[in-house]
């Protein structure tokens, strides 16, 4: 089992996977919150992936079966203001764990975690935030990650 960085080759399939992450999360949502914007978001997703990796953009996989992707994460640096515990302008952020169905309870997104904090630590970023689903908290929780503030999300009006 080897974990690896993403190329270009790999976008269809962390495409799928990132589709796989939203639908979960879409299934459950509740009907009166945040609605699907309009837009193909797909292209985008593909577009921004092709620019930012081996930038700021970590993206780590797991080869599975038949040229498929077993599971990927992808971690963005962003740039925060210096403050009394943070004393460089970047964080880490984990924009997505996902593992294919097929492929759950293997360990591979803790492999992909380990990754992806070593990305994070060979950049310079010394804290990385995370917003965990109630199946996944106790995975992040035994790698270190602690509850920190409350995560409160706005998002503006669609006309």
């Amino acid at each position: 089992m080897i974990v690896r960085p993403a190329t270009a080759d790999d976008i269809p399939e962390l495409t799928r996977l990132r589709e796989l992450l939203f639908r979960r999360v879409m299934d459950s949502a509740d009907q009166d919150a945040d609605q699907p914007r309009e837009g193909n978001w797909r292209e985008e997703f593909a577009r921004d992936l092709k620019e930012r990796l081996g930038g700021s953009l970590g993206v780590f996989v797991v080869d599975g079966e038949e040229d498929k992707l077993a599971a990927c994460g992808l971690g963005v640096i962003e740039y925060r203001l210096p403050g009394p515990y943070q004393g460089g302008a970047s964080a880490g952020y984990v924009l997505g764990m996902v593992t294919d169905p097929l492929y759950r309870g293997r360990g591979y997104a803790r492999l992909i975690m380990q990754e992806l904090l070593a990305w994070f630590r060979g950049k310079g970023v010394s804290r990385v935030d995370l917003h965990a689903p109630a199946e996944g908290a106790a995975l992040y929780r035994s790698m270190g990650f602690q509850e920190h503030q409350v995560a409160l999300t706005w998002h503006a009006p669609q006309a």
